[in-house]
């Protein structure tokens, strides 16, 4: 694998919870990985309302992102295997339209932790947040623009290619920090610090909106 400083090793525990809107299907999707004993990547991945088989497009952009990283980690630096691991997953969405013959699209975050070393890719409206000395921090920011009823995403994985580059960030991780990734159906209804202090337990009935989580610790 490649690194570009001495390593400070670190380990990673995770938890993840998802659950559907009301008489909805859930088109979240969740992926976490662990690559080694101090490395792991985790996936969230909404598919997009409006468009054909959400739930399908969210797994798809998510596995074949893992698939990816699994293949070439230990060909490239962390920020190169994100950007070939989001072509993967235009590449698999592109098959997909053209075989279902329709238009699908997924908003999506993936986090690859390595050590003391937290690298950050997504495209659209699944946020990340780190949580540090208290202090709850949103490190990306939302692909989307005011519409005429709601807001729409003006960035996402939908077989299309990328307009613009896909945004990376790196971040360094100390002891006890924590990582959250959810979707917003999480963040527009729920205080995230409230949740994570007492555990992660999401309400299960009257939710209009498609609610996942993942929480990261560093230990």
């Amino acid at each position: 694998m490649f690194f570009k400083k001495p390593l400070i090793m670190k380990a990673f525990e995770f938890k993840t919870i998802s659950c559907s809107g009301k008489d909805k299907v859930n088109e979240d999707y969740i992926l976490c990985h662990r690559l080694s004993d101090n490395s792991l990547v985790a996936i969230l991945a909404d598919g997009m309302g409006g468009l054909s088989h959400g739930a399908e497009a969210a797994r798809i952009a998510s596995e074949s992102i893992l698939v990816s990283i699994i293949d070439k980690l230990n060909e490239c630096s962390p920020e190169n295997l994100l950007r070939l691991a989001f072509d993967a997953a235009n590449t698999a969405m592109q098959k997909e339209c053209r075989d279902l013959k329709c238009k699908m699209g997924a908003a999506l975050t993936v986090a690859l932790l390595i050590n003391d070393s937290l690298y950050c890719a997504w495209q659209g409206n699944v946020r990340l947040y780190k949580v540090a000395n208290g202090e709850l921090s949103l490190l990306t920011t939302d692909h989307i623009a005011p519409g005429m009823e709601s807001t729409f995403l003006t960035r996402c994985i939908n077989g299309k290619g990328y307009r613009e580059i896909i945004p990376i960030i790196c971040e360094e991780l100390n002891q006890c920090d924590k990582i959250i990734i959810c979707s917003d159906g999480c963040y527009q209804h729920m205080d995230l610090m409230e949740l994570t202090k007492r555990g992660i337990t999401l309400p299960t009935e009257n939710m209009s909106d498609d609610c996942s989580l993942i929480e990261i610790d560093l230990v």
